[in-house]
Parts: C-alpha cells; sequence; structure tokens
C-alpha cells in the first residue's frame, strides 16, 4: 500500500527513527480516481431519473447526510478510523509514571529489672519515590508494520463499504420516489374514474325517479361506483404510507405532495451512451467496483496476516529505558534510663537513583504448533480471498452485459407503450366525435375512457421499469453521477 514505509532500519536507529515516521504514517499517498469519476459519468449526465424528476435530487442530497442507513454506514467508518490509530500506537513509545509516599513509626520498651521502669525508644522514617519508564519494539520482522498495513486496509473497506452502501442506497430512493411518482399518478386516475362512476349512477338514479328504467336495473352501476370509491380509498393510503415510507429512508420530515411530479415525462434512450459505459466497464474488467476494490483489500489483508505468521516464533527485540528515584529519612529517639548516660536520637537519610536502559530479545522456541496451525489458516485464507475475488468479477462482468441487453428490451417495451398509448388517444378522440353525433352510445365512450386508462397505465409503468434498469445499470459499472456527491477519499482508488 502505498504512504507506508517498505523498508524496516534495524537496531537501536529505529529507536529515534519511529518517533519521527510514526505520524507520517497516517498520511495517505496521492491516488487516482475510479474510472467512475472520469468520462462515464459525464457521459451520462441528463439521464438519470433525477434528471427527469427534479425532487428526486432533493431527497438524494439530504439522504446523504440524514438517512438512518447512511449514519450508520459513517459510524462504521468512524469506528473504523479509531481501530487504525489504536493500532498506530504500536510505533509510540509505551511511557508509563508511578510515584508514592509514605510514612512509619514504632516504638520498642524494654522491662527494667523487678519491674523497673526501663529503656523506651521509638522511631519514625518517611519514603518517596517515583521515576518513570518507557519500552518499544524495535525489530519483530516487519510484524508491527504490516499489523498497521492490515488496520489500515480495514479502514479503507469501511469506506468502501460506506460508498457501496450509497450505490446501492441511491437505487432505493430512485425506485421508491418513481413508485410514488406513479402511485401519485394512478390516484388522480381513480379519481377521475370514481368521478365518471359517480356520474353514470346519478345519471341512473334519475332514470329511476322518472321511471325509465327499473330500480333492480341500476345495482350493476350501483356496484361500479363502489369499486370505484373503494379504489380511490386503497390508493390514497397506499399513497400516503409510500410518502412515509420514503420520507423514513431519506432521513426527512416529510416529502410535500406538490414535490411529486403529476407524470413521468417521455425519456430518450442513450443507446450509443450505455455502449460506451458498458466498454469502458469491460476494459476495465469490473476492478474498479467498490465491491471488488473491498476484495482486493481482503486479499492483500490475508497476505499480511501470512507475513505475520510465518514470523511468530523469530526472536523478538524490545528497547527499554527507565529512571526511578527514592529519598527514605529515618529519626529514633531514645528516652534516658535511670543511672546510665544518655542515648542521642539519630537521623538517617538515605537517596538511590537508578537509571536502565537496552534491548531485551525474547524468542518463542515452542509453542505447540500453534503457528504452523496460523500459517496454514493464513494460506486458506488468501486462496479464499483469491477465488472469491475471481468469481465477483466474472459474475459482475456477466451481470453488466446482462444489464445491457435487459435496457435493450426495456426501451423497446416503452416504444411499444408509446404507440398503444397514442392508439388510444386516438381511438377516444374518434369516439367522443362519434358520441357527439350520435353514432355510438355512452357505453362505447366509456370503454374507449377505460382503454385509454389502461394504455396510460403501461406507458406510465414502461417509462418507470426503463428509469429503474437504465439506474442500475449505470450505477452497477461505476458511471452514475450521484457518486460524485460522496467525499473523495470514500471513491478514489486504492493502487
Amino acid at each position: 500500500m502505498r504512504g507506508l514505509p517498505t523498508r524496516r532500519p534495524g537496531g537501536l536507529y529505529l529507536l529515534a527513527a519511529l518517533l519521527i515516521l510514526a505520524p507520517a504514517l497516517r498520511a495517505a499517498a496521492p491516488q487516482t480516481p475510479y474510472h467512475g469519476d472520469q468520462a462515464p459519468d459525464s457521459i451520462v449526465v441528463g439521464t438519470m431519473p433525477e434528471n427527469y424528476l427534479p425532487g428526486l435530487m432533493d431527497i438524494i442530497h439530504a439522504a446523504l447526510t440524514h438517512g438512518p442507513q447512511m449514519i450508520l454506514a459513517q459510524i462504521a467508518v468512524a469506528q473504523a478510523e479509531a481501530n487504525l490509530l489504536s493500532a498506530d500506537s504500536a510505533l509510540y513509545p509505551q511511557i508509563s509514571a508511578n510515584g508514592s509516599y509514605g510514612l512509619a513509626s514504632e516504638s520498642v520498651g524494654e522491662a527494667g529489672q523487678f519491674g523497673a521502669a526501663g529503656s523506651h525508644s521509638t522511631g519514625t522514617s518517611s519514603s518517596e519515590s517515583y521515576g518513570f519508564s518507557a519500552g518499544m519494539p524495535v525489530f519483530r520482522w516487519g510484524q508491527v508494520w504490516n499489523g498497521i498495513r492490515i488496520q489500515k486496509l480495514a479502514m479503507l473497506i469501511s469506506r468502501k463499504s460506506y460508498a457501496e452502501a450509497y450505490r446501492t442506497f441511491l437505487q432505493q430512493l430512485r425506485d421508491g420516489y418513481i413508485a410514488l411518482a406513479s402511485k401519485k399518478i394512478g390516484l388522480h386516475n381513480a379519481e377521475a374514474n370514481l368521478k365518471i362512476a359517480e356520474e353514470n349512477l346519478r345519471v341512473a338514479n334519475e332514470n329511476v325517479k322518472h321511471g325509465m328504467i327499473s330500480t333492480g336495473a341500476i345495482i350493476g352501476t350501483k356496484l361500479a361506483a363502489d369499486d370505484a370509491l373503494l379504489a380511490r380509498d386503497r390508493l390514497v393510503e397506499d399513497f400516503s404510507h409510500a410518502k412515509r415510507v420514503l420520507a423514513q429512508l431519506a432521513g426527512v420530515p416529510n416529502i410535500p405532495d406538490d414535490s411529486i411530479p403529476d407524470d413521468l415525462p417521455k425519456v430518450a434512450y442513450p443507446a450509443a451512451t450505455a455502449d460506451a459505459v458498458l466498454a469502458a466497464f469491460l476494459r476495465d474488467g469490473a476492478k474498479s467496483t467498490f465491491q471488488a476494490a473491498n476484495l482486493e483489500m481482503t486479499l492483500r489483508q490475508s497476505q499480511l496476516n501470512y507475513r505475520i505468521a510465518i514470523t511468530r516464533q523469530l526472536p523478538q527485540f524490545n528497547a527499554y529505558y527507565g529512571y526511578s528515584a527514592a529519598d527514605v529519612t529515618s529519626v529514633s529517639l531514645a528516652q534516658a534510663v535511670p543511672g546510665q548516660a544518655p542515648i542521642p536520637a539519630s537521623i538517617a537519610k538515605v537517596g538511590e537513583t537508578s537509571i536502565s536502559y537496552g534491548i531485551s530479545a525474547g524468542w518463542d522456541i515452542f509453542d505447540g504448533f500453534a503457528t504452523t496451525a496460523a500459517i496454514r489458516q493464513a494460506k486458506l485464507s488468501r486462496r479464499n480471498s483469491e477465488r472469491t475475488l475471481q468469481t465477483y468479477l466474472e459474475t459482475t462482468l456477466e451481470q453488466g452485459q446482462d444489464l445491457r441487453r435487459q435496457i435493450d428490451f426495456t426501451a423497446r417495451a416503452m416504444g411499444l407503450a408509446e404507440v398503444r398509448r397514442d392508439l388510444a388517444a386516438s381511438a377516444l378522440a374518434q369516439t367522443e366525435a362519434s358520441y357527439k353525433f350520435g353514432v355510438v352510445q355512452k357505453q362505447a365512450l366509456d370503454l374507449a375512457r377505460y382503454q385509454l386508462y389502461l394504455a396510460q397505465q403501461g406507458q406510465l409503468a414502461a417509462r418507470a421499469a426503463y428509469l429503474s434498469q437504465w439506474s442500475i445499470f449505470v450505477s452497477l459499472v461505476g458511471a452514475d453521477p450521484a457518486l460524485g456527491l460522496l467525499p473523495v477519499q470514500y471513491v478514489r482508488a486504492i493502487h
């Protein structure tokens, strides 16, 4: 990984060098951005759902910082960064200090002959001490450095996982908003259908009132009006529920009705653009996707774990330094004994300092084959990571090509739906003209309107399916312009 030292000075030189080099280990080297931040995303600008639905862009911006899923992903990144800081601590000396202060007193008495008063002495002492020590690894066959590399890779993986979570999160927002627009349009159509059914029921009731038809003849008309009312009420609740769900997903208080379009506009299918972004994706071999980057870094972690495992039973060298100081003061006083010469008091003060430093070595000669097991596990982990990465690349390349073909089918279906809607509109216009001149009955006019309603629903579903399919394809091949909203450290390459 760039930005980390590749050579390790040995011996005592490292003791001083580590203090200078350690802060620089955190600095990342200049890196090359993903291809998704270059040409592909620029050529798809103007083709995404948010380009046709402006209200969607506001939700995307808000969801990046307020969406519950993104907040959890941000916490995971912060945890990984904290773990890296903890791993970096091995590059610095571990310094500790200690100190103490204490008082002690004692009294010793000796009885005289036949119970006479004997000698009596007292003593007091005080002591204080303090010191500090420092130690750090000097030479461990790269274990410390490789451990830090592993943790830095874990931090980079968390950032790529954040970007991948945002990439998939964008699709949830887009699909949710498109579905919301579809439900709003369906609700408008249901309200229009209800008005027609209620008008038909009103006319039927007037005919019954004037004796033109029997009461039983309007049962079907009344059931149709009740069905239309039920459908409208159901869509009202469905629409309200969809708004609440999308608001919770985006982390916003609510989604105003006026921010939701009343129609899905007609979209253009840029086939040449699809071919261009797919070609770039295939040339890259799908290696620039966030998931591929994570798998590649996981493979690097496996390789570093193997390097650590093969050095577990080699001698380990550490540097240490210690300093301590202690002062002890003692005072003794003996009482005078009758008939004897007085014993003077004594005062003693002792000071002691010590300094120690050097290099220590340890060698784990036999660990019950634990190192052998660790080496075997590291090898298997590396093989698993290699196979997982290769499988992902092959699967993703095929998925990208399949999505490209599916885009064609979806675009063709959208074109057919547009034709059907135009034909239904033309048929309704002709039927209205015929009805105006009394050529056809009211039932024919209602049928033509219903056929137009079905055609509009088909047109709406086809446009929604295309917008969703197009955004899935663009996102998979790494050309989603919305990824540009992420900070550069989340999307840049790891090479």
